[in-house]
């Protein structure tokens, strides 16, 4: 029997991260919650690491969030969910404030907390049997203003509410139109392939331009006040300045893969 854990693969600069408790479907346990700060950690500051990306271990699951199995001991009154939940906060604040872009590969269940987790990447992609949804009023839980802020975000207001208050999972096709993935591929082989095709284009690209992307994306969403323009600003000004910058324009004069440092 497996130990729950998550595990950080880095390979040609992917960060391959897996949510790894096949028993529970890919529930997150505290353990889990606990590692996962330092591992994204990892993910930022080593320059080798220049795009993320999310998974799953097994055939069932993307990850179906939280270890409910845990919940008498750890989380069974206010007192003790404040300070569960400040494990998913810690590991929250630190996916929205990476660097790099990040992918989720989904297949199977993907519920609550994984949910949560997946919304946050920057691109998802899903098989036909990806799962999608939120059960908290199924079991007596609150769905946070905080956990609710990026379902909003991603699938508007109106998918959010129907997601929330009915606590209704749903697939194939409704994910694209809803908004909750980037592209559903035809089967779970199709879908590992597109993700690694977008993390190995990611990968290959200039890493202070997907920076200053991906703050631009992050002002553009901004709830604590309007869109800061002169951080934006700054991090595509440093773009124009950088050696990738010349090393592009020579790349492209001289009909080659241009080969970025991230300086």
């Amino acid at each position: 029997m497996s130990e729950a854990r998550v595990t950080l693969e880095v390979a040609g600069g992917i960060a391959r991260l897996t949510f790894d408790h096949p028993r529970r479907m890919n529930a997150i346990t505290a353990t889990m919650w606990q590692a996962l700060p330092g591992l994204l950690d990892q993910v930022q500051d080593d320059p080798a690491i220049r795009v993320l990306l999310l998974q799953g271990a097994g055939e069932r699951a993307f990850c179906t969030g939280n270890d409910i199995s845990e919940f008498e001991a750890i989380r069974a009154d206010a007192a003790q969910s404040a300070a569960y939940n400040a494990l998913q906060r810690a590991v929250a604040e630190r996916m929205a404030m990476l660097e790099k872009p990040a992918i989720a590969a989904i297949h199977g269940h993907c519920l609550g907390a994984g949910l949560e987790l997946a919304l946050q990447c920057d691109l998802r992609f899903a098989s036909p049997e990806a799962r999608m949804g939120v059960p908290a009023v199924r079991l007596g839980l609150p769905y946070r203003l905080e956990d609710i802020v990026k379902l909003a975000d991603v699938a508007g207001l109106a998918t959010a509410r129907l997601m929330v208050l009915t606590g209704r999972s749903f697939a194939g096709a409704e994910l694209e139109r809803m908004g909750l993935v980037t592209q559903l591929l035809p089967d779970r082989a199709a879908m590992l392939a597109a993700a690694e095709v977008a993390a190995t284009e990611m990968a290959a690209a200039a890493p202070l331009a997907l920076r200053a992307a991906k703050a631009a994306f992050r002002e553009l969403t901004r709830r604590d006040g309007g869109p800061d323009l002169a951080r934006a600003q700054a991090l595509a000004d440093a773009c124009y300045d950088s050696a990738d910058y010349a090393e592009g324009r020579a790349a492209r004069r001289e009909g080659r893969p241009p080969r970025f440092t991230g300086s």
